[in-house]
Parts: structure tokens; C-alpha cells; sequence
């Protein structure tokens, strides 16, 4: 040992140095961050997104709203494979085209009018990963594009919130998904 050692003053090991700020392994302390996922949405759409962000209690913000739609959207689609998988289906006969969702969930059909721009909305990996699923899923039987797909996805929420209001305290993301879920799941 060193002569600086052996009189009182230990150093840390180099090892130990190079060790202190590694970060632990498993999940992270903080939220993951969340993707950019683009999407054409219209004038209405997106004057419906604040709408519906102001029915939002403590804890959500308008931020939160995509995760939300996406995961009302792919519960109601697991919910229709459910109900058909005896018959090795994904969609029930009598779904022939997209409109027929609307019409199967009583939503107001979508409108032509306004010209759609395109936008981001940031979602979380596994929101992302479920839009990809539902968005596949509505593609391959009626040729939807991802921006009809999310945009299906944000009339299922606003029926969500207008049939099943939100308690007033303060809610976090994770409890929506789990009582959607439970609802439609």
C-alpha cells in the first residue's frame, strides 16, 4: 500500500469510482419517455382533444389523451376478436367496411369536411406499439390509414368520458388504462 493510505486517508478504488453513478438495472425510476407518432387530424379532431382535455381530473393532462384513446381503441378491438374467436375471425360478419364501427359503437361517423394537417402526438413504447397493432389490424380489413385508425380511437374516448366520468382527485394515467380495461376487457 501506499504511504498515503497506510496514514489515514483512504481513497475509493478506482473500481468503486467507475461504479457510483452506474444506473441500477430494471425498470427506471421516472417514466419512460414517450414517441412521436404522426397522424393527420382536422380542425374538429383537434378542437375535440381540448374538449376532451378539459374533462380530465387532477393528475392527466391533455398530454395524456392519446395514450388514453389508444387504449380505449385497442380494448374495444380485443373485446370484438373475443367475442369471434370460435369462429377464427378478428371482426364480426357484420362489420363490412370501417363506418360499420362507428355504427356497431354508436359514434357519431366521422366528417370529410375539414382539410386533415399533419401533427405529432407522443405516446408511450407500448401505446406505440399498440396503435401498430390496431392500425394493422383495421388496414388489412378495410384499408385504414393510422389517422382514421387514432381517430376512431378519440371517438371511443369521448364516449368513454361522457358515459363514464372520471372521479375529481387526483388520477393517474395507469388507473384509466386499468378501468378501461376492466370495463370493455
Amino acid at each position: 500500500m501506499s504511504d498515503s493510505n497506510k496514514k489515514g486517508g483512504q481513497r475509493p478504488s478506482t473500481m468503486a469510482a467507475l461504479l457510483e453513478d452506474k444506473p441500477k438495472r430494471g425498470r427506471p425510476p421516472r417514466n419512460v419517455s414517450r414517441q412521436n407518432v404522426y397522424v393527420a387530424l382536422s380542425k374538429e379532431q383537434k378542437q375535440g382533444m381540448s374538449e376532451l382535455a378539459a374533462l380530465l381530473p387532477k393528475g392527466l393532462a391533455r398530454a395524456d389523451l392519446p395514450d388514453m384513446s389508444i387504449t380505449i381503441l385497442s380494448a374495444r378491438l380485443e373485446s370484438l376478436r373475443r367475442d369471434v374467436a370460435d369462429r377464427n375471425r378478428e371482426i364480426p360478419e357484420g362489420v363490412t367496411d370501417f363506418i360499420s364501427l362507428y355504427l356497431l359503437w354508436d359514434l357519431a361517423l366521422p366528417s370529410d369536411e375539414g382539410a386533415a394537417k399533419w401533427t405529432s402526438i407522443r405516446v408511450s413504447p407500448q401505446q406505440a406499439i399498440e396503435l401498430g397493432r390496431v392500425y394493422g389490424t383495421l388496414n388489412a380489413a378495410f384499408g385504414v390509414n393510422r389517422s382514421e385508425a387514432f381517430g376512431l380511437g378519440l371517438e371511443l374516448l369521448g364516449q368513454y368520458l361522457s358515459s363514464h366520468p372520471l372521479p375529481e382527485g387526483k388520477v393517474t394515467l395507469a388507473e384509466v388504462r386499468k378501468e378501461i380495461k376492466r370495463i370493455y376487457l
